[in-house]
């Protein structure tokens, strides 16, 4: 699904779909699921939407930060959001907040309006800074998550993907520390860095040393970075965009302790930051080194492509981590680490063990909440009812995700390739029920204002902020109302007519099969409404969902579909340049929706274009070196 890795990372299908199925390394989209496992066989994240465990709404999310952006930039986006929301590459529906889980029975944590919970994720960060503690009282001695894959068949190569293990949260470092809700990053694998216009320069935290004692370095992380490049890793973009041999020569090391790394062009540091940020630190040496000289050395193209397959194909059951937890053993039912000493981080925690259950499905990840068999967890999807079950001692966060489910547009399937029917859909479906319903009671689900590709419905950084002073240009399509007259009359206008209560054209009916992931529980409750909503206009609508593995890994894939379910935002990232890179310019854009590379669109901004033809992506590739 919407797939982020390398974790933010979506430059491929395969990262975005694999990660929300934690069968792949990074990226995106296909993120997380709402539901079940996700994307392919085996998910690592089931990133949920929240509710606090009375009223969701009464957690607080008045995090927002104000939007900075220089006019260059602002204009820029204003202007790719009015192409969105005049062209409707994707129709956002809604945007959601996730459920964080932290149990109080035995454990001291923040509470859960508390700006700490509002970290990537929870359940990685507290126990690292001393905030995630026993009691005093309290005769637990191990914390207990839960995770999607056999434990015994989970292995910790990122770069492979498959049943990529959970306990990678606790057994390996990010390069930095992100705070979803204010958007700040603060130094941790990497204690310090620096960005210039033709280099980056990242230091490596002091005292940081891999579980068999061997100190982290610069060479590690310059391993991490190129590997990342080397599979499809959008920091590539920046780095090496045209030429994968020139990767060696740009990211090298100063010294022990210093990895710079020399840029193609200038570019945006927020942009930098956020592909740097989310990289966990696996690469050491003597574990990866002949993978990176492999890379590094190869002659062209097809021996840097059998290299990497031979990447992408090893396996880590046993991993040398440098997290604050090492792995100890695993089996069918659990994963154990023990608390590794030698962490800088280790007189912060008082617990000596972890442990990861086996637990393959969200109805047994809620009952072990529900019976405090887990202490937490980093985002699942409760429904209301199922909440109202936990115990007192069982939080509920609720944290951005500037992500949500939006339906994509196959532009090579009839009637959606025309954008009269794609607005026409646009004004029918009330996206407020949909988001109402898909959260199920939980308020975590709010509907998209104006479709147009930007995030921030909970903090008011759209209208309020992205698209001050033009907001009133933009049209909402009825974001709590379902508008058959201008449906109507676009309808008319493409050529339909309305016969026995259902639309047709030449004597054939409007249909819109809509296909998504049945695992995402909160989706297929969504579409259910969108189905409902299309039906009572008179079009054929009807909701196909399929089994995970089979949704992502060969419908959505393959673009055998007329309208699917993908997240339609780079998740976790406020600035609108992921989202807009996503729409127009992803791997799923150009191969499973089959976006053209041209639209036409009405002008927001003289300044951004003279002609209503418009290539989107020149202006996304623009928006990257405009400063903030």
């Amino acid at each position: 699904m919407a797939n982020n890795h390398t974790d933010h990372e979506h430059q491929s299908i395969l990262s975005r779909r694999r990660f929300v199925s934690g069968v792949s390394l990074a990226g995106i989209a296909g993120l997380a699921g709402c539901g079940g496992q996700q994307a392919q066989q085996t998910a690592t994240e089931a990133s949920g939407d929240g509710g606090d465990e009375t009223d969701a709404g009464d957690t607080d999310t008045e995090t927002a930060t104000a939007v900075q952006a220089t006019s260059e930039a602002q204009r820029k986006i204003q202007e790719l959001a009015y192409i969105t929301n005049q062209t409707l590459p994707v129709l956002p529906v809604m945007e959601k907040l996730a459920q964080s889980f932290q149990s109080t029975d035995d454990w001291n944590v923040p509470g859960a309006d508390s700006d700490a919970v509002q970290t990537y994720w929870p359940t990685e960060w507290l126990p690292r800074e001393g905030q995630w503690t026993a009691t005093d009282d309290s005769d637990d001695d191990r914390l207990t998550f839960a995770q999607w894959a056999v434990p015994q068949d989970s292995q910790y190569n990122p770069w492979n993907g498959q049943n990529y293990g959970e306990a990678r949260r606790l057994l390996f470092d990010r390069f930095m520390k992100y705070n979803l809700a204010t958007q700040e990053y603060t130094g941790y694998a990497i204690q310090d860095w620096e960005v210039g216009e033709e280099t980056v320069s990242l230091t490596v935290r002091e005292g940081l040393t891999w579980h068999n004692g061997d100190a982290v370095t610069a060479t590690d992380v310059a391993n991490q970075v190129k590997l990342d490049i080397y599979n499809g890793g959008s920091l590539g973009n920046f780095v090496a965009p045209e030429d994968m041999g020139a990767v060696s020569d740009r990211v090298t090391t100063v010294d022990e302790s210093t990895v710079e790394i020399t840029l193609a062009e200038p570019a945006s540091e927020t942009i930098l930051l956020a592909y740097l940020q989310p990289k966990r630190l696996t690469a050491h040496d003597d574990s990866y080194g002949e993978f990176v000289t492999a890379l590094d050395e190869a002659a062209d193209e097809d021996e840097r492509a059998s290299a990497l397959s031979d990447l992408t194909n090893d396996t880590t059951p046993e991993p040398v981590g440098c997290g604050p937890f090492q792995f100890e053993d695993a089996d069918s039912q659990r994963t154990l680490l023990t608390k590794y000493e030698d962490h800088p981080d280790a007189d912060n925690i008082t617990v000596p063990e972890a442990e990861y259950l086996y637990k393959p499905q969200n109805q047994g990840r809620w009952n072990s909440l529900i019976n405090n068999e887990t202490d937490g967890s980093a985002t699942l999807f409760m429904p209301q009812n199922r909440l109202n079950q936990l115990p007192d001692s069982m939080q509920v966060s609720l944290i951005p995700r500037h992500w949500g489910m939006g339906l994509m547009f196959n532009f090579e399937e009839e009637p959606v390739d025309d954008v009269r029917v794609r607005k026409a859909i646009a004004h029918v479906v009330n996206r407020e029920n949909a988001a109402l319903n898909s959260g199920a009671g939980t308020q975590s689900k709010l509907a998209v204002t104006y479709p147009s590709g930007l995030t921030g419905e909970f903090n008011d950084q759209i209208e309020g902020g992205w698209l001050e002073g033009v907001a009133d240009e933009f049209e909402t399509y009825g974001p709590g109302e379902s508008q058959t007259e201008a449906a109507a009359s676009l309808l008319r206008d493409a050529g339909y007519e309305k016969q026995n209560g259902t639309w047709q054209k030449d004597g054939e009916p409007l249909e819109l099969p809509i296909k998504g992931p049945s695992g995402f529980s909160d989706w297929v409750t969504g579409v259910e409404t969108i189905v409902s909503n299309l039906k009572d206009f008179g079009i054929k609508a009807e909701s196909i969902m399929l089994d995970n593995s089979t949704y992502w890994g060969s419908d959505y894939s393959n673009g055998d579909f007329v309208v699917g379910l993908q997240g339609w935002a780079s998740y976790d990232h406020s600035y609108p340049y992921f989202h807009f890179d996503w729409i127009f310019n992803s791997w799923d854009a150009k191969n499973a929706w089959n976006l053209p590379g041209e639209f036409e669109s009405p002008i927001l901004h003289d300044e951004e274009r003279d002609g209503e033809t418009v290539t989107p992506v020149d202006i996304v590739d623009e928006l990257s070196t405009a400063n903030q």
